[in-house]
């Protein structure tokens, strides 16, 4: 389902593996992040994982989440989650939506909507 999809790529994001990250999501990626807007040919693409632990980023997870909609061919899920360091220490708490799209019976990432500054390790 979308919410386990979403959980999945957490998993996935904290492997730091582009590329399984990109297959994990939808081409191309949308991500609004405050006031800015990006657009990458794959997620991978959007997050510098080399910058985020520079930042302190050992990890994230995810707090709360709850499936806000779905049909049969997209999904939105709400999320609240947290990075932290190497000592389990909260670096930032943010509040997320997660569009989803299903692909070939697979859910998919395809945007994220974050109304905070978060860094992605630019």
């Amino acid at each position: 389902n979308p919410e386990e999809a979403v959980y999945k790529f957490f998993e996935l994001f904290n492997s730091a593996d582009k590329t399984l990250l990109n297959e994990a999501s939808d081409s191309p990626f949308i991500f609004f992040i405050g006031n800015n807007k990006t657009v990458s040919e794959n997620y991978g693409d959007s997050v510098d994982f080399e910058g985020l632990r520079n930042q302190g980023w050992a990890y994230s997870k995810i707090n709360e989440s709850a499936l806000i909609y779905a049909d049969p061919m997209s999904a939105m899920v709400d999320i609240n989650f947290s990075r932290l360091n190497q000592d389990k220490d909260v670096l930032s708490t943010t509040d997320a939506t997660y569009l989803l799209v299903n692909k070939k019976s697979k859910w998919l990432l395809k945007g994220a909507f974050i109304n905070s500054n978060l860094s992605l390790g630019e």
